[in-house]
């Protein structure tokens, strides 16, 4: 039972670990989340609209 309590702790720390380092780039660069929410469009050229 110990293992399993270690284990959660580790991973809840890691979790916040991550959590807290994505807060910090994205105030300090204020791009990141949007890297990942964003829809790119893709260039089609004229040939390929028929």
């Amino acid at each position: 039972m110990q293992i399993a309590i270690t284990f959660i702790a580790v991973v809840a720390g890691l979790v916040f670990s991550v959590a807290v380092a994505l807060l910090a780039e994205e105030f300090i660069f204020g791009q990141v989340i949007r890297v990942f929410f964003v829809r790119h469009t893709v260039a089609v050229k004229a040939e390929q609209k028929r």
